[in-house]
């Protein structure tokens, strides 16, 4: 799996250390990631990537970290964040905006690597969906979901390689998926929307070739998340 994580921090020296051992923590859970660093807190908002973790420093010029959580948040955007700050006042309005952890400065670098931990851990569980399938359960990574289908009494999990029929319902993998690229298109379907490669009318073509429908009601949500999906998953 691989992430792609930003730290914001105005001070470079800080904001380099954190890199560092965020990358050494990642590499040691056998991961990957692609880390960005913000000395200031307009660029990272005006990023057009998508980040699964930010470490987000509170205190800026002018905006601050609360500021850019809340335009993520805006966007519909569930990276997770991790607060750093030298001053406690800022917790409660940390958490309105879903704060996972708040690390105080100065870093202690025990206190870092638990958080990372934490992330890591929920990472890795938000990254696979539970497959129940018969007597058995498969643990399947989204990135390999080409879309769910209801059927009848089962859901049809298409993925790349492999079509499996399970005995829960769309709307609880509905629930559980917590990821920008699904979207319920139909009440029949839930389509990872990385695998679209045509739009005709109601009409999404995916990249196997297979044709999925938009309901009516679900087009013109379906087209504005779309081009959200586009422009915030380069």
């Amino acid at each position: 799996m691989h992430m792609k994580i930003a730290i914001c921090e105005d001070e470079k020296v800080i904001a380099e250390e954190i890199a560092v051992q965020v990358k050494n923590y990642v590499n040691e859970s056998n991961l990957e990631a692609d880390i960005d660093i913000y000395n200031d807190i307009d660029k990272f908002s005006s990023a057009a990537s998508v980040y699964d973790l930010v470490l987000l420093d509170i205190v800026f010029d002018g905006k601050t970290g609360i500021d850019a959580a809340r335009e993520l948040r805006n966007r519909g955007l569930k990276t997770t964040i991790i607060f750093i700050t030298a001053y406690n006042e800022y917790v409660y309005e940390g958490y309105e905006v879903g704060a996972f952890r708040f690390l105080l400065k100065p870093i202690d670098e025990l206190a870092l690597k638990q958080a990372i931990t934490s992330f890591i851990t929920a990472y890795k569980e938000k990254a696979y969906i539970i497959v129940p399938i018969n007597k058995k359960t498969l643990n399947i990574s989204l990135e390999k979901v080409m879309y769910i289908e209801a059927s009848e009494k089962y859901s049809i999990v298409r993925c790349l390689d492999e079509t499996y029929q399970s005995s829960k319902s769309i709307s609880d993998y509905q629930a559980e998926i917590q990821s920008m690229r699904f979207f319920r298109t139909h009440r029949r379907f839930l389509v990872n929307m990385k695998y679209i490669t045509e739009i005709e009318g109601s009409v999404i073509t995916l990249s196997n070739g297979e044709k999925v429908e938009i309901s009516r009601r679900n087009i013109a949500n379906f087209n504005k998340c779309y081009m959200n999906f586009l422009k915030y998953s380069i």
